[in-house]
C-alpha cells in the first residue's frame, strides 16, 4: 500500500488536488482511498456527496472518507485516562481521577488526534492500493508528521529516567530486604513507554519510506504561496522526509515560477495543473480534467 500526503497552504486547492489525483488512479485500476483529515472538510463539496468516518464509494476503486478529528480528541483523552488508571491503580488513594479533566487543555491534542486517524486509517485499510490524505494547513500537517520523531526522543529519554528510577528503588529493596528487587522487569510505566516506542517507531518508519509515503506539495504562481513552500521543504528535510513532486496549481501559463522551482527544488517534478474557469465539483467535471502527468511515474 502507498500513502500519499498533499499538503500546502490553506486555499491553494490542496482538496481539488487530491480529488483529481484519487479519481485519475482509480480510473486507471487501482483501489483508491481518500480520506480528509483538515477539519474544513471540502471533499463533499466536490463529489457532491455527504461523507463520514467510514468509506464510502463513490465510483469503481474510488472511495472517499472524512475524518472526525473531534472524535479522535475524544479518543485519545479516553484512552490516556484509561492508560494512568491501569498504570497507577495502587495510588488510587491519592485521587488522580481529579487531574484528567485538565488533559483536554493540554498543547499538541490536535496532532496527536490526526495521528491516531492517520495510524487507524493506514492499519484498518490496508487492502487498499493507494491511501491519500487531504491535509489541514501547512502548520498542523507540519507538528503530526514531525510527531513520531519528536515523540522517539522523548520517549527514549523517557525510558533512561525511568530505568535510572527503578535501579534507585532496587538498591532500596536490597538494603531493606537483603535482596535485588525486580522493579525492571514488572514496572507497568516502563512497559506503556516500550509499547508507545514501537507504535511511534512504526509510524516514523512509514513516515520516512520514500518509496511507499509520498509528500506532495501543493502551491499557487504567488510570492506567499511560494515562500510557505520553501518552509515547507526545509521543515520536512530536517524530518528526512523527500517531496518527490509539486503541483503548480493554477498555472496561467507563465513560467517564471516553474523555473523558479525547479532551481530551489532539484529533483523534485513539477506537475502543472492548468487555471480552470470552473469550480471542480462532480464526477462529470474530475472526469473530463486531463492530469497532464504520467501516472506510470508516479507508480515507479
Amino acid at each position: 500500500m502507498k500513502v500519499i500526503f498533499f499538503t500546502g497552504k490553506g486555499g491553494v486547492g490542496k482538496s481539488s488536488s487530491s480529488a483529481l489525483f484519487a479519481y485519475k488512479l482509480a480510473e486507471s485500476g487501482k483501489k483508491v482511498l481518500l480520506n480528509s483529515i483538515d477539519p474544513a472538510h471540502n471533499l463533499h463539496d466536490i463529489f457532491e456527496c455527504k461523507f463520514n468516518f467510514s468509506p464510502k464509494e463513490v465510483k469503481t476503486g474510488l472511495s472517499v472518507m472524512e475524518t472526525n478529528l473531534d472524535k479522535w480528541v475524544k479518543k485519545y483523552l479516553t484512552d490516556t485516562e484509561k492508560d494512568f488508571k491501569e498504570v497507577y491503580k495502587y495510588q488510587e488513594a491519592f485521587n488522580l481521577h481529579k487531574y484528567f479533566k485538565t488533559l483536554k487543555y493540554s498543547p499538541g491534542l490536535e496532532e496527536y488526534a490526526v495521528l491516531l486517524a492517520l495510524e487507524d486509517t493506514i492499519e484498518k485499510y490496508s487492502d487498499y492500493d493507494y491511501v491519500i490524505f487531504d491535509t489541514p494547513p501547512t502548520a498542523l500537517t507540519l507538528k503530526f508528521l514531525a510527531l513520531p520523531s519528536v515523540s522517539l526522543l522523548w520517549l527514549r529519554e523517557l525510558v533512561k529516567f525511568r530505568q535510572m528510577i527503578l535501579s534507585k528503588k532496587d538498591i532500596v529493596t536490597k538494603i531493606k530486604n537483603g535482596k535485588k528487587g525486580t522493579e525492571l522487569e514488572k514496572d507497568p510505566v516502563l512497559k506503556r513507554i516500550e509499547k508507545l516506542i514501537v507504535t511511534y517507531q512504526k509510524l516514523a518508519n512509514r513516515f520516512e519510506d520514500s518509496k511507499n509515503t509520498k509528500i506532495i506539495v501543493v502551491l499557487n504562481p504567488d510570492k506567499l504561496s511560494l515562500s510557505e513552500s520553501r518552509d515547507i521543504l526545509a521543515r520536512l528535510k530536517d524530518l528526512g522526509m523527500a517531496i518527490p513532486y509539486i503541483i503548480l496549481n493554477k498555472f496561467n501559463g507563465d513560467e517564471t515560477v516553474c523555473k523558479i522551482l525547479e532551481k530551489e527544488f532539484k529533483g523534485t517534478e513539477i506537475i502543472r495543473f492548468p487555471e480552470n474557469d470552473t469550480e471542480i465539483v462532480g464526477l462529470d467535471c474530475l472526469d473530463g480534467l486531463g492530469l497532464a502527468f504520467d501516472l506510470m511515474n508516479f507508480e515507479n
